[in-house]
């Protein structure tokens, strides 16, 4: 249910842009339209305006480039007339009836699978003109990050390149994911080539993410930016970037297919196993009928699946057990606005000799608890802030509620750093949340 207060910003964002777009769009490629509904986040970081054009599929297609090239234009307008404290992006999307909203959307799909091919040429293209090479992905690692990032360091080296790979802090590699095959193949930040001819940067929302390696790629004659982030900041000189794709892994593996490179065993595993945990073992709802036939592609070609399983989720350390039994005692549920939560504590991990690289999944196990719509995991990092890690059970998106922290990630998995203390950051969500859902 939408609260009474963002029904409020929704109609009025509405009835401005209307206005907006009646009286002061001049581009003739612009026909006649009219916005049909306004839909903002609850963090103002972004507006979905629904509209309907009148004309033949050449004028909605005419009238579609001409609004997208307005939306700095409608931006700044609507702030001026609706005063918010954010002025939030515009999502523009037909709605013109089920009918011809359907053949529309197919069109606008081929489009962007068109475009997507192109992306895909592309990066090949570039990857198979150049001989020195780095890859790379994002601080804090996950398993789509680093299965992503050996997967293609192993191909690129399969094909006699130069490879220089990398985590932007190699000492919090996750010991979870020891067992991948290619981690030979990481080196040291400092150890970059410092001519690279391409970076590709992997599961990187931005730039900044890179850590120790943004001048590396900042450096390179092209940068290529591989991600399926919903607030990926298209940073590249080429930008691959896929909301709807289930992992980064996924968008490698079609890397791979498209440049008809054989998928051998080990990169299979490696994929799988960022396909695998992105989808929280095929349960989070980015998993897709597509999603399946690849994980059956790598399979078919090797991949060690039971191994992949047993390691990531079945191999955990006697100190991450003691971590985790520590952290389900604290275990606090805030029924007013929907939160389950728990912390881990700078002493935590050294009273039991716990990793936080290690704590990855633990907020899994804060999920199953029913009656609770978001799910909230603090982790005490050395300098003192706190990470805070996201998951949605609900309709709420968290995705939204993390970039306005400053922090990103998904609709249902997010996650930002916050400079106060945990007591205070617990406070500050419970009271975003309280506001979100008003």
């Amino acid at each position: 249910m939408i609260p009474d207060r963002m029904k409020r910003v929704n109609e009025a964002c509405k009835e401005a842009l209307g206005e907006i777009l009646q009286k002061e769009i001049k581009d003739p490629r612009v026909g006649f339209v009219t916005v049909t509904e306004v839909e903002v986040s609850p963090d103002l970081q972004q507006a979905k305006v629904g509209i309907s054009v009148l004309g033949d599929q050449e004028e909605v297609e005419r009238t579609l480039e001409g609004l997208e090239k307005a939306k700095g234009f409608l931006r700044k307008e609507l702030g001026n007339r609706v005063r918010l404290r954010y002025t939030p992006e515009l999502k523009i999307h037909l709605d013109r009836g089920p009918e011809v909203s359907e053949r529309v959307q197919d069109l606008l799909h081929e489009l962007e699978e068109e475009r997507g091919m192109d992306l895909l040429h592309e990066i090949i293209t570039a990857l198979q003109a150049s001989q020195r090479i780095g890859v790379a992905s994002h601080i804090n690692p996950d398993g789509d990050s680093i299965g992503s990032l050996l997967g293609l360091a192993m191909i690129l080296q399969s094909k006699g390149k130069e490879v220089s790979s990398s985590l932007p802090d190699p000492r919090r590699y996750p010991p979870q994911y020891l067992f991948l095959p290619g981690r030979e193949l990481l080196g040291k930040p400092e150890d970059f080539a410092d001519d690279l001819e391409v970076f590709v940067a992997l599961d990187c929302s931005n730039a900044e993410r890179l850590g120790d390696l943004l001048q590396s790629a900042e450096g390179a004659e092209i940068l290529v930016n591989i991600d399926h982030h919903e607030d990926n900041k298209m940073y590249g000189d080429i930008n691959l970037v896929d909301e709807k794709a289930s992992s980064t892994a996924e968008l490698i593996y079609r890397i791979l297919v498209s440049a008809g490179w054989e998928l051998e065993p080990e990169v299979a595993t490696c994929l799988y196993t960022g396909l695998m945990t992105d989808t929280g073992r095929f349960q989070h709802r980015n998993t897709t009928p597509e999603t399946f036939y690849i994980a059956s592609q790598m399979v078919e070609a090797g991949a060690d699946i039971f191994r992949v399983v047993r390691e990531v989720y079945e191999n955990q350390s006697l100190s991450y057990t003691h971590l985790l039994g520590m952290a389900l005692q604290r275990v606090e549920v805030q029924q007013e606005c929907g939160l389950i939560y728990s912390y881990i504590t700078q002493l935590d991990l050294d009273e039991t000799g716990a990793s936080l690289s290690e704590t990855e999944d633990l907020i899994d196990h804060l999920r199953v608890v029913r009656g609770t719509s978001v799910v909230a995991l603090f982790k005490e990092l050395e300098d003192g802030r706190v990470r805070v890690s996201l998951r949605s059970r609900d309709n709420l998106e968290v995705g939204p509620i993390a970039r306005a922290m400053g922090g990103g990630g998904h609709a249902m998995a997010a996650g930002y750093t916050s400079d106060r203390n945990i007591e205070e950051s617990i406070d500050v969500l419970a009271e975003v949340l309280r506001d979100a859902q008003r």
